[in-house]
């Protein structure tokens, strides 16, 4: 998921470590809740003044916790922090699907649970969730998918908490959830974050439905048939060699591009070729990253790190196309142009 910054300050991580813990019994009772309920606020206060040092998704999660565990919570802060605005909503001159319906799901869950908000606050919130939703749509293409498959889970979730606000015809839920299904079994969806994302939209349910369920008694009880999963065999390398260009470039102050042609083997995924260019001319191409919840993120390029602060970071691409998945995960083709940019969000 490289055309978003993922290597966040472990603050940043708080919101969705918070949520995942919501359906565990332990956190809903006595000293665990205030205290988790205390930080997100803390969280939540310290990152609405000025450019956040996460990301407006990771706020969306901090606002959708928070509601849920019915904490102190400004709703017109809430609403304010939502409205339309390119830095929010917008990653290397993209939309971003995943932003977007975060922040629909704590809008929505928002209105669910304060009835007695300020009718201009609740007007708001409204026009919030409408701007958010046509643009989501907009990102919709023919077969169904909603951004890219990895975006198409928490957009059915949005859209689905939203129903109200949508015409008549304007988005094919089976479409969508016949697009999702009928990629499990080609390993689309094998990386646990990615797999979260889906889930609920094929239990029928979304975020907001999280601090109703108790991990403890909950029963397996799948909607869906068991699959037979295997990894496409383009996850497997072999000794036959492709050729691909790779190019790591300085957009920010345009200090440097520089490219190179490798042989790699057939099956590669793009941190190979990186660890390859690497060794061919580690002046030119040395690089880090860690590992993050969706897999190796790269912080640095020539000792270039990529700065929250500053908005900056790396960002992966197959010619002039943003990947959809990491270093990690994205098998190069023969012939195949890959460019690692340093860029702003």
């Amino acid at each position: 998921r490289c055309r978003k910054p993922h290597c966040l300050p472990i603050s940043a991580l708080f919101p969705l470590f918070s949520h995942r813990l919501l359906p565990s019994a332990s956190f809903h009772s006595g000293w665990k809740l205030l205290k988790l309920m205390a930080s997100l606020f803390g969280y939540f206060s310290s990152e609405i003044t000025g450019n956040p040092l996460s990301n407006y998704y990771q706020l969306g999660l901090c606002v959708l916790t928070l509601c849920q565990l019915q904490g102190s919570l400004s709703v017109s802060k809430a609403a304010d922090l939502f409205t339309p605005d390119q830095k929010k909503y917008y990653l290397g001159g993209h939309f971003s699907v995943d932003i977007a319906s975060v922040a629909v799901l704590a809008q929505v869950c928002i209105q669910a649970t304060n009835k007695s908000m300020l009718p201009e606050a609740n007007k708001t919130l409204t026009a919030n969730i409408q701007w958010l939703l046509n643009n989501i749509l907009e990102q919709k293409t023919s077969d169904g998918v909603i951004g890219n498959m990895y975006s198409t889970g928490e957009a059915m979730q949005a859209l689905s908490v939203a129903s109200k606000y949508l015409a008549p015809g304007s988005w094919n839920c089976r479409q969508t959830l016949d697009k999702v299904v009928s990629e499990i079994h080609h390993g689309t969806f094998d990386h646990p974050m990615a797999a979260a994302q889906l889930l609920p939209s094929l239990e029928d349910r979304t975020y907001l439905d999280v601090s109703t369920v108790n991990c403890s008694v909950e029963k397996n009880d799948p909607i869906l048939p068991i699959l037979p999963t295997s990894l496409p065999i383009s996850h497997f390398r072999s000794s036959n060699p492709i050729t691909v260009t790779y190019t790591v470039t300085d957009s920010v102050s345009n200090n440097f591009t520089d490219s190179t042609v490798l042989s790699v083997p057939k099956g590669s995924v793009l941190l190979k070729v990186m660890e390859v260019a690497q060794e061919k001319d580690r002046n030119k191409f040395r690089f880090t990253y860690v590992n993050s919840t969706w897999g190796p993120y790269i912080t640095s390029v020539r000792d270039l790190v990529a700065d929250n602060s500053k908005r900056t970071y790396w960002q992966l691409l197959s010619g002039e196309t943003p990947l959809t998945k990491g270093a990690g995960e994205y098998v190069v083709s023969d012939g195949e142009s890959m460019v690692i940019k340093f860029t702003t969000y």
